[in-house]
């Protein structure tokens, strides 16, 4: 088994303290939100943006600081509160859940919500001028919220914030609840059709009525779960991290005073939106650009589908279309998409231009407009099965910014891989059935200043430990290690994805598998070349080794059993032929590439034996793959292309659907 050399420790970053995970990624540039009202996804103020809010309440810069630094803390709160409280393992050992701040009008203030709308949905039937201090509404219902939840199993808390009689904000907590009923243990799956088997749909509702927990209906809902124990703890949690969040604000208002505070929130939306807008007219020249992407299939047949983005700018209009998309799939990997969504994923990318903003509402400026196809993949029409859309979402966002590398001639990250997640069902003799819902690390797309990253689950999630498995499961690990030549090369290498061994140690089991990546990998750009596919093979290296459909469920095991699962790697940025000998030999040493991937891809040739660099053969090398291959282009997938339609007439003439 080959280690990665250690490392010398490197230098503290300057001013930065150690602190939990989820604290350093407290400032997220991943994830907004949207105003839908006449499908107009931002209308800045008129006048000043940096100091001074619509009520001419000027806040002075220390002071808008320590507001945004009240902010952060009380979210890092909240969201500990949640980890530390919460029951099942999908929630605290892989941390999927979050805590967000949104103002009066229901516009994020600070926090992950991906462009949705999540008051909407519970104004409809719980006006505003009806709510009191100490309610809480709960919902989950994707439908009803207009894809603010994307899911069934993200259950939703928001709580009203009143100050001096008035509601001033909102506190939205959120988590993937282990089990919710539906047609299997953990309800969603890749063999649901619709949105019934998904689990239980909960409408919002008043659950807490000025403090009162209305009981009634919170013992129907535990009671559509198969694990209404871990269920019921949950729900405490989230239920607890709303009140913590309440008061949380109610300090900072307290302490600053309303004005001042309402000031100051609604200025750094408006900082936001004015950077994002500046520099989306800056970067994003006149024309059109489009951009197409693959799912390797529903889960349900076996035929491919494709959605289609463009990003148009007329004059300072900007807009995003993907009426050209497929019609819904027959299987769960529809995405219920709100304008905000994509409207968010573009304005995400301009963060890195002013890392002291906060990613709020004003996120969204950089879009006009935003048109989808009612009955597409991205606009499902109900009851249309939800429960996989990450795969569609992730990639999505991948094109998003592969549009934004048309338009800024490749200086965006590259493809990243769908996270994989399993499920793993066991029973033992006399025993009822066990759930391990398993989070499994993929390869991330390669950067224009860095490799991308390797074996990670998702930005803001965690791995289960194999320890904890193995303790809390009949489960054993066997392996665990980088999938060698998985990340696409480049002059920057894309992230590698692993290769984990499962053996089940209960008498009997099934399992399914949310792999995508299998048929169509993640694209390099700017002369960066594709990651590497992933594959499950059930009992490898035995004389029962078989491969099986990488997303899939219902997939019968039995005790002894090993499921091996290779994960998908990031796409490369930049030519690999000119990445430095040495780096490419560390991969070597390192475990990411192998001898013969050096050669090939990046034209170093290693010997096996000494493991040193031949200079001479590698300027010969290079020298030789550059004729052969010819100039690079923007996207690599399979092979180069500049554009959407030349990959499109590649792949419908080398895979059918």
């Amino acid at each position: 088994m080959q280690y990665l050399r250690p490392r010398p420790v490197g230098p503290r970053v300057k001013h930065q303290r150690p602190c939990h995970p989820r604290g350093y990624g407290l400032y997220r540039p991943d994830q907004p939100r949207l105003d839908r009202a006449d499908r107009q996804v931002w209308q800045l103020h008129h006048g000043a943006h940096l100091m001074t809010a619509n009520n001419n309440q000027t806040v002075d810069p220390v002071t808008r600081q320590l507001i945004r630094g009240s902010l952060r803390a009380a979210r890092l709160e909240c969201e500990l509160l949640i980890e530390r409280t919460a029951m099942s393992a999908f929630i605290r050992e892989k941390k999927d859940y979050q805590v967000n701040f949104l103002d009066r009008n229901g516009h994020e203030l600070y926090g992950d919500t991906m462009g949705s709308d999540m008051v909407q949905c519970v104004w409809e039937t719980y006006p505003a001028d009806t709510m009191a201090p100490g309610d809480l509404y709960w919902y989950n219902d994707p439908y009803i919220s207009k894809g603010s939840v994307t899911h069934t199993p993200d259950m939703t808390f928001l709580a009203p914030v009143f100050f001096e009689g008035e509601a001033v904000a909102y506190c939205h907590s959120f988590a993937h609840f282990w089990d919710l009923g539906g047609s299997r243990p953990g309800s969603i799956g890749p063999a649901n059709t619709e949105i019934f088997h998904d689990g239980t749909l909960v409408p919002p509702i008043k659950i807490i009525n000025r403090g009162e927990l209305n009981d009634e209906a919170y013992r129907i809902i535990l009671r559509n779960s198969r694990y209404p124990d871990l269920l019921e703890g949950d729900t405490r949690a989230l239920m607890a991290a709303a009140k913590r969040a309440q008061e949380r604000l109610l300090e900072m208002f307290d302490r600053f005073g309303k004005e001042t505070t309402l000031a100051a929130l609604e200025a750094d939306q408006e900082d936001t939106a004015a950077m994002v807008r500046e520099k989306s007219l800056e970067l994003i020249p006149q024309g059109s650009f489009s951009v197409r992407d693959f799912m390797d299939h529903a889960g349900v047949s076996d035929r491919w589908y494709s959605y289609h983005v463009k990003l148009n700018r007329d004059r300072d209009e900007i807009s995003l279309d993907a009426t050209e998309s497929d019609d819904q799939a027959d299987g769960s990997i529809n995405f219920l998409a709100s304008d905000g969504a994509l409207a968010a994923y573009f304005g995400q990318y301009f963060l890195q231009y002013d890392s002291s903003l906060l990613p709020n509402h004003g996120l969204l400026a950089g879009i006009n407009d935003v048109q989808l196809r009612q009955g597409s993949i991205l606009q499902p029409d109900f009851p249309a099965a939800l429960g996989c859309r990450a795969h569609t979402f992730t990639k999505l966002k991948s094109s998003v910014r592969a549009l934004l590398a048309e338009a800024t001639d490749g200086k965006v990250m590259a493809g990243s891989a769908v996270y994989v997640i399993a499920y793993w069902r066991m029973k033992e003799v006399g025993s009822d059935w066990l759930l391990c819902t398993d989070g499994i690390a993929v390869g991330h797309g390669a950067r224009p200043f860095a490799d991308g990253l390797d074996a990670i689950y998702s930005r803001h999630n965690e791995n289960y430990p194999g320890e904890f498995m193995e303790m809390e499961y009949p489960l054993r690990m066997e392996r665990y290690a980088i999938a060698c030549d998985s990340g696409g090369p480049g002059l920057h290498r894309g992230g590698c994805g692993i290769i984990r061994d499962v053996r089940i140690l209960a008498d009997e089991g099934t399992f399914g598998l949310r792999v995508e990546n299998n048929i169509f990998p993640t694209w390099g750009v700017a002369g960066g070349m594709g990651g590497g596919t992933s594959k499950v093979i059930i009992n490898p290296e035995t004389a029962q080794e078989r491969e099986i459909r990488a997303f899939s469920d219902d997939n019968v095991w039995k005790k002894g059993d090993v499921v091996r699962v290779y994960t998908a790697g990031g796409g490369g940025w930049g030519d690999p032929l000119e990445r430095e000998p040495e780096r490419v030999l560390d991969d070597v040493l390192d475990g990411f590439v192998s001898v013969r991937g050096a050669q090939d891809s990046y034209g170093v040739v290693i010997d096996p034996g000494t493991l040193v660099i031949d200079s001479r053969a590698t300027a010969t090398k290079r020298q030789g793959l550059r004729s052969s291959r010819g100039p690079t282009k923007l996207f690599h997938r399979f092979e180069y292309f500049d554009t959407a339609e030349e990959e499109l007439k590649w792949v419908e003439s080398n895979i059918p659907r």
